[in-house]
């Protein structure tokens, strides 16, 4: 069995282990949580990988459309090559970035693969797209173009395969979270269960070996002052202090027991005669005993109340004197058991108040996080909210511009129909300029009679003159006829070389609506694209906020469990503070108690 000092040694040890390991794992736990932290540091990785894939600049979605702007508005090469070489440099920085960065060995091969199409989608531009943007021949920039979306294609393809592996990163970094909180919590609620029942083991260890034993080796103490030496002393195979209390206790029972038997045998051996000197020797043995175990009874009252301060300094007799020296040294070493027992009670209050301020610090860094992560949802469901209009506005945009273009369609029919009817006029007007040919002829031969009838007429003589009145107004008429068939045929060419223009206008204006046509097509193509796109950024964005309301749940649990070991450390601290009061029985010298010493 421990001696009492080696005992409260091994028990203050105990619990400054038990408090060291309390306070490290709660710094782990702290460290290991914190903002900043390794698990933190990977979600804003995931975050921000994401952001940069959807939208630009590692994607090359805005590049393209920059692309299909410059292939329709050529003049502009100077402006859309600039714009181009800048989204370069931001794609390039962004490349790099995340090649040096911790992500996952796989998520660094997709973004190899990714990086090779775009490379290829840069090498062609400087090859190809660039010398025709500046040169202006609109075919080879067409040409360039279609090459470049076929690489943009294959490098959304990578995109979308990344984009895939940055989401399960996300979700495996929430997971990380919420299991290593759970660990941390478990650790500091096992911790502080832990030093609770080694404080109560403790105290309940203390009352056992030395309260308890005091207050039986008292009473003996008080029987023995009476005179009763028919038991032993209790406790002497114990092998610490009070053992050794107990067997001093024994060595002045056996004295006096044996004072006694010796008094009596001389009482019986000696004649009446010296009765009155074995009275006096008897007075005096009694005397001495009577000092000692007055002394002694004094002192054990003083220790039974919490004196630790008192001592036995008056000098026994001879064969007492052992029992006075180890009663001193009793005291002066449970004096000192008593402080290491109040030094070890304040090191575990000091440790449950620091546990009790890190779990409320922890408590309220778990509510900033609950209120970040609260704000960070609300913030994306404002953003897919928005998103998901944009998708909506350019699905709108794309029946718009289908509806256009039908229109269009119509209108170029309607023009390739004005060009027939043209065509149609300009054949009646040749054919009117025919008819006022033959008229301009009859008219000619009209003229020509009518001369002839004059002539005939004026032959005639008298007879012939009212003919020759109608000669000459016949031929007035046919004069007047072939002006006006002269004037008509003028106004009829005007008429068909105006028409002939119509037709050539209604040919240009069918060519170009045919290309407004071809235009409105590409274009349709474009905002389907980008519908698509608005699409999958709404779909991505809602599970980003799923996995975001899924960490706010992880949070909550978090704080509960925070509450429980603020809890369980205030339970510790009381605890403790009840462990000092019960030192408090005990005095030092002067009269002060333990917890003033």
């Amino acid at each position: 069995m421990l001696r009492l000092n080696a005992f409260l040694k091994v028990l203050t040890v105990a619990l400054m282990v038990g408090m060291t390991i309390a306070i490290a794992a709660a710094t782990f736990g702290l460290l290991h949580l914190r903002v900043g932290g390794p698990i933190a540091n990977r979600q804003a990785a995931a975050f921000d990988l994401v952001a940069d894939i959807l939208p630009p600049p590692a994607y090359l979605v805005e590049s393209m459309l920059v692309v299909e702007q410059g292939s329709q508005d050529p003049s502009a090469a100077e402006a859309t090559l600039a714009k181009l070489a800048a989204l370069r440099a931001d794609y390039e920085t962004r490349i790099a970035y995340w090649r040096k960065s911790e992500i996952p060995e796989d998520a660094k091969a997709s973004l190899a693969r990714l990086d090779e199409h775009g490379r290829a989608f840069w090498r062609e531009l400087d090859q190809t797209y660039a010398p025709a943007l500046k040169s202006g021949d609109v075919i080879a920039v067409n040409m360039a173009a279609a090459k470049l979306d076929g690489h943009y294609r294959r490098h959304r393809v990578g995109v979308d395969e990344l984009t895939a592996k940055a989401r399960s990163m996300v979700a495996d970094a929430a997971n990380e979270s919420h299991s290593a909180s759970l660990t941390v919590f478990a650790g500091l609620g096992v911790v502080a269960i832990a030093m609770l029942g080694m404080i109560l083991l403790g105290v309940g260890a203390l009352r056992k070996r030395i309260i308890d034993p005091l207050a039986r080796m008292t009473a003996y103490m008080g029987r023995l002052a009476e005179g009763d030496y028919s038991q032993e002393p209790p406790m002497r195979e114990r092998k610490d202090e009070v053992g050794d209390m107990a067997a001093a206790v024994s060595v002045f029972r056996a004295a006096a027991i044996e004072r006694r038997q010796a008094v009596q045998q001389e009482k019986d051996r000696e004649a009446a005669a010296r009765e009155e000197a074995f009275a006096a020797a008897e007075a005096e043995a009694r005397g001495r005993r009577s000092f000692v175990v007055d002394a002694l009874d004094e002192g054990l009252r003083r220790l039974a109340q919490g004196d630790l301060s008192q001592r036995i300094d008056a000098a026994f007799p001879e064969e007492f004197e052992r029992l006075r020296r180890n009663f001193n040294d009793s005291i002066v070493t449970l004096r000192d058991t008593i402080h290491q027992v109040v030094s070890s009670a304040g090191a575990v209050g000091g440790g449950a108040r620091q546990i009790t301020v890190a779990a409320d610090d922890l408590a309220r860094r778990t509510e900033q996080q609950a209120a970040g992560l609260e704000q960070t949802a609300a913030a994306l469901d404002e953003v897919t909210a928005t998103i998901k209009t944009t998708a909506i506005n350019a699905r709108t945009a794309y029946n718009e511009v289908a509806l256009s273009r039908d229109l269009i369609g119509a209108s170029s029919a309607v023009a390739s129909e004005a060009g027939v009817a043209m065509e149609r006029i300009d054949t009646s007007s040749r054919k009117i300029g025919q008819i006022i040919t033959v008229v301009d002829e009859i008219a000619f031969q009209t003229n020509l009679l009518a001369l002839n009838a004059g002539v005939e007429a004026a032959r005639a003589g008298e007879a012939g003159r009212g003919f020759a009145v109608v000669a000459m107004e016949v031929r007035a008429l046919a004069q007047r006829s072939a002006d006006a068939a002269k004037e008509i045929k003028t106004l009829v060419e005007e008429a068909s070389r105006s028409v002939e223009n119509g037709v050539e206008l209604v040919g240009r204006v069918g060519d170009e609506l045919t290309g407004v046509v071809a235009q409105f097509g590409k274009i349709q193509t474009l905002v389907e694209g980008i519908a698509q796109a608005a699409h999958d950024q709404a779909t991505g964005l809602g599970e980003v906020n799923s996995a975001v309301s899924q960490m706010d749940q992880v949070t909550q649990q978090n704080a509960a469990m925070v509450e429980e070991t603020t809890a369980a450390s205030h339970s510790l601290t009381s605890e403790a503070r009840q462990l000092a009061q019960l030192m408090e029985r005990f005095q030092t010298e002067g009269g002060a108690t333990v917890l003033a010493a």
